[in-house]
């Protein structure tokens, strides 16, 4: 075990260097859909990758919106942990690094897990891993919409759709750190942790119409759904942007109104781990958390999603893979 240990902090050989075991506890899809703990396979890491002890993972909606083409396979994508060992050609890392990132492959609703090193990424200090297993999708769709899409700007006001929930609440701070003005609409029982995050003006979508309330923005991030989308066409100034998370704009009523639209994209854009580098900068400076509304079991993963799927949530719903010295289950 000493040897391959040696090898794993050397980053020789994926198919030496590895520390973990052949079997590990994780989450399957059933045959229903439905998410289930059962003994599985431990990945193993290939070139460009690295195999990590999971210690927490976060939980999105799209988990549970794919379950039926994962069936049989470990769900999620947002992972936290500790480098367990390196696949070839891997530097710049270390057996023992406390990392978090994109478990796409693998999926991150188990004990271990692979990431490509192009989506990962340091764990902040300040945060625990539970915390730090809620940044990846909703913190680097947040950077990539408002920075890379957007083009955000100091001084500029920023309308964020759904700021209550996980991409919506990671926006709010990364727009506050690029010292813009934001308004964020959510429901009237999120009012005051929007203030809490920054937000400059709360708008409760339940009893007010934004168009009502706002115009002439600079920049919209609509994470809310594609009528959302529509609607905020009118609420934008001319020359202004559109950017949404949910739905294709429409080209044709964006062109009339004399605004850009567009969406995040992953396949021309920065790197994942390039994002999430940016993130992690910022929650270092103190200028980004992560609020969690509820930690899970793995057992309890389908207790997890029926709350992700009742909508709503306030910031992040976390799997606890590993238990640590951090936050109890709800």
């Amino acid at each position: 075990m000493r040897g391959r240990l040696l090898l794993a902090i050397l980053g020789l050989g994926s198919s030496l260097a590895i520390a973990a075991p052949d079997t590990m506890r994780g989450v399957r899809v059933g045959e229903d859909g439905s998410p289930s703990v059962a003994t599985l396979p431990v990945p193993r890491p290939g070139a460009g990758e690295v195999l990590i002890k999971v210690r927490a993972a976060g939980v999105n909606p799209v988990d549970w919106k794919v379950a039926s083409k994962r069936v049989g396979q470990v769900p999620g994508t947002d992972v936290a942990g500790v480098i367990d060992s390196l696949g070839d050609g891997v530097t710049g890392w270390k057996v023992g690094d406390q990392v978090l990132g994109f478990a796409r492959q693998s999926g991150s609703y188990a004990e271990y897990a692979v990431i490509p090193v192009n989506a990962l990424a340091r764990k902040p200090k300040a945060l625990t891993f539970e915390e730090a297993a809620g940044v990846p999708i909703a913190g680097e769709t947040a950077y990539r919409s408002l920075h890379e899409t957007g083009g955000i700007k100091q001084g500029q006001t920023v309308l964020i759709h759904g700021a209550a929930g996980g991409v919506g609440s990671a926006a709010v701070q990364i727009a506050k750190a690029a010292g813009a003005r934001v308004i964020g609409t959510a429901s009237a029982n999120n009012a005051e942790f929007l203030k809490s995050i920054g937000v400059d003006q709360v708008i409760d979508y339940q009893a007010q119409k934004f168009e009502d309330m706002v115009k002439n923005v600079d920049l919209v991030l609509n994470t809310a759904n594609a009528e959302t989308t529509a609607r905020s066409i009118g609420v934008v100034r001319e020359g202004g942007m559109l950017v949404t998370i949910v739905g294709a704009p429409d080209a044709a009523a964006c062109a009339a109104a004399k605004i850009r639209c567009g969406k995040p994209d992953r396949d021309s854009g920065a790197s994942n781990a390039d994002m999430l580098a940016r993130v992690v900068e910022l929650t270092d400076a103190g200028k980004f958390k992560v609020y969690v509304e509820g930690v899970y079991s793995m057992e309890d993963a389908g207790k997890a999603w029926d709350k992700s799927r009742a909508g709503h949530a306030r910031g992040k719903l976390i799997i606890q893979v590993s238990p640590g010295p951090t936050m109890k289950h709800q």
